[in-house]
């Protein structure tokens, strides 16, 4: 697009200046932004227009970059201070991402100047309407009080209209979605850092900064963490516990048997040893800490009553060496 024919689409003269070139682009932008012309060619019409803000607002960023090229120049200014700041998001993974790696989606929610009204909350328009902050009384209340409405002057009619666009906070709203590579082996707490993905630049000089991804675990029906170790309470018959078997236990990795040796019909703990967190960097693999919990049949029928009655007499017989506390 030529220089010419961005001002004769913004229908401005050569000597505009740029506040000139973006109230011009502001009053078009309105009439034509998709989102409220339904006319075909309303979305190629809305990127000519933007194009042809740009060309013409080019060569005053310029000068105006030239300008402060000369001035840091002479600064002693610290180059960090040209950079744009981090950014740090939470980043929320289920065990199995930490475990196995993959994929995750990030959504980033980013506020920035409104393009149609340049940030000012309302448009001008070319009649008078009521007030939209008095409704056309001329009186607002402040303090209990009644004084004049600041936004018409106490006339309670005004040529200023809310911005449909940004519905007057002068500010917009666009999400971004990153996905992200999930390394094996994080915690709640590491931190993954994008290069580049943080707030802009505050100059052109600069660099934009980086985001910072900061771990976070939802919790899991089955597993808990302590450090790299899994944590799983594993329901037991307790006359497994008391007689000795052998179970079979779930991980993230695939299924573990374990023996189990006679013992107290009390809670007890089996480690497996690699079976946690995998290995990252210079942090070992965690554990897979297994807890058994006792429990005790709920019913009875006969045949296990009859059990019962015989296991009892026969534990009566030795209840010094059984059951001491009795």
């Amino acid at each position: 697009m030529k220089t010419s024919e961005a001002r004769k689409l913004l229908g401005i003269a050569p000597d505009a200046t740029p506040q000139a070139i973006k109230k011009a682009f502001r009053h078009l932008a309105m009439l034509w932004h998709p989102d409220r012309n339904p006319a075909p060619e309303a979305n190629e019409m809305f990127a000519r227009l933007n194009m042809a803000c740009n060309l013409l607002l080019a060569p005053f960023e310029q000068n105006r970059n030239d300008s402060d090229h000369d001035s840091d120049a002479k600064s002693t200014t610290n180059k960090a201070d040209t950079n744009g700041k981090d950014r740090v998001h939470d980043l929320e993974l289920d065990l199995e991402q930490i475990y196995f790696g993959g994929k995750a989606e990030v959504v980033l929610e980013s506020h920035t100047e409104c393009m149609v009204c340049g940030g000012a909350g309302f448009r001008e328009s070319s009649h008078s309407q009521l007030c939209h902050t008095c409704h056309g009384s001329g009186r607002i209340k402040q303090d209990k009080n009644l004084v004049p409405c600041a936004d018409c002057n106490g006339r309670g009619y005004s040529r200023r209209a809310p911005c449909p666009e940004c519905k007057g906070s002068g500010r917009q709203t666009t999400r971004r979605v990153l996905t992200v590579t999930v390394p094996i082996g994080m915690l709640a707490g590491d931190e993954l850092r994008l290069e580049g993905e943080g707030h802009p630049a505050p100059s052109r000089k600069g660099r934009p900064g980086d985001l910072r991804l900061r771990v976070q675990l939802r919790p899991h029906p089955l597993y808990t963490l302590e450090g790299s170790d899994l944590m799983l309470d594993r329901p037991v018959s307790i006359f497994t516990l008391l007689g000795g078997g052998t179970v079979i236990v779930p991980s993230p990795g695939g299924a573990h048997t374990l023996d189990i040796k006679p013992g107290p019909g009390v809670a007890r703990e089996q480690s497996i040893p690699g079976g946690g967190i995998p290995a990252r960097g210079k942090r070992a693999a965690g554990k897979l800490r297994v807890r058994f919990v006792p429990m005790l049949p709920s019913t009875s029928n006969t045949a296990l009553l009859k059990l019962y009655h015989a296991l009892q007499s026969k534990i009566e017989h030795a209840t010094p060496s059984t059951l001491p506390e009795l």
